[in-house]
């Protein structure tokens, strides 16, 4: 019962975070909707197994961490690491679960990750290194989810990559309000169906 009431705040939070961005009417409103939506994640998670994987609620902690710092002026390298560290946590989440080693994936994700690393690489500036090294970590979480054979776990991973890439787009080629709003509906499934997976597999 009380897991119900976790997805339903979940939702609640989740839509006005969405109408803040959509409405723009101020971004410091963020700060009481966009850095709950993962603590409650974490809760559910918590409320919902018996058996917490401590890397992966290590990688949920971080994602908190990340979420935060992005929300402050000059918080970027902060937040980007933070999501770093949630990725490498997740990989070594996912590694436990690894059962399909298909190395046909690793060119398809190798193109994916180097054409977006190809169309930003002139709009990085001095965050050229920084974002490629997140982008190769966010492409090894990929291969290493899709082993698993884990349809929730597959389904976040390629949504997170999906909202990673929408984000690095909004921040370093056009900003967008559609953008804005995709980052989080991406990241929010994402996390959820992370979160499912791992309380699916015990």
């Amino acid at each position: 019962m009380f897991t119900r009431v976790l997805l339903i705040l979940l939702v609640i939070v989740f839509v006005l975070d969405q109408c803040i961005i959509g409405l723009q009417v101020g971004h410091q409103l963020r700060f009481g909707t966009k850095t709950l939506l993962v603590p409650i994640l974490i809760a559910y998670y918590a409320f919902s197994t018996n058996k917490i994987n401590k890397l992966f609620l290590a990688g949920l902690v971080m994602s908190f961490f990340g979420d935060l710092f992005l929300m402050f002026k000059g918080g970027f390298i902060a937040g980007l690491s933070s999501f770093l560290l949630a990725h490498i946590f997740y990989i070594l989440t996912f590694k436990q679960f690894f059962q399909h080693k298909n190395l046909a994936l690793i060119p398809l994700i190798l193109i994916f990750v180097g054409s977006l690393i190809g169309f930003l690489y002139p709009h990085l500036g001095g965050m050229k290194i920084p974002v490629i090294l997140y982008a190769l970590t966010i492409g090894l979480m990929l291969y290493i989810a899709l082993g698993t054979k884990q349809t929730w776990l597959i389904v976040g991973a390629i949504l997170f990559v999906l909202s990673d890439s929408i984000l690095a787009i909004n921040l370093f080629y056009k900003q967008s309000l559609l953008g804005g709003m995709s980052v989080m509906l991406t990241y929010v499934i994402a996390q959820y169906c992370l979160v499912v997976g791992m309380v699916k597999r015990g």
